[in-house]
C-alpha cells in the first residue's frame, strides 16, 4: 500500500496557484467590465450623432428650398425683404404701433 503524505510545499505551491487564478480572472472581469462600459458609452454618442446628422439633413433641405425659392419666386423675394429688410413698396404706408 502506498501512503502518500502531503508536504506544506505542495500546499503551498497550490495556493499560489489559486491566487493566480484568481487574481487573473479578477483581471480578466476588470477589462471585461471597462469594454463594455465602452462599447455602450460610443453607442449611445453613435446615436447621437446620428440624430444629429438627421436633423441637419433636414434643415438643410429646409435652406435649399428656401434658396430655390429665392432664385425662382418673385413674391417670396418681396415677402422676405419686407420682413428682414423692413423694405416697403412705392405708396405704401408704413404704420409702426408701440406698446406705451
Amino acid at each position: 500500500m502506498i501512503v502518500r503524505r502531503f508536504s506544506n510545499k505542495n500546499i503551498n505551491i497550490k495556493s499560489k496557484k489559486i491566487i493566480y487564478i484568481l487574481f487573473f480572472i479578477i483581471v480578466c472581469v476588470i477589462i471585461l467590465t471597462k469594454s463594455i462600459y465602452n462599447y455602450f458609452e460610443m453607442k449611445c454618442r453613435y446615436d447621437s450623432i446620428n440624430n444629429e446628422i438627421k436633423e441637419l439633413k433636414e434643415e438643410n433641405i429646409k435652406l435649399q428650398s428656401r434658396i430655390e425659392k429665392l432664385y425662382d419666386d418673385r413674391e417670396y423675394i418681396e415677402k422676405v425683404a419686407r420682413e428682414q429688410l423692413n423694405l416697403v413698396k412705392d405708396g405704401e404706408t408704413v404704420y409702426i404701433f408701440t406698446n406705451d
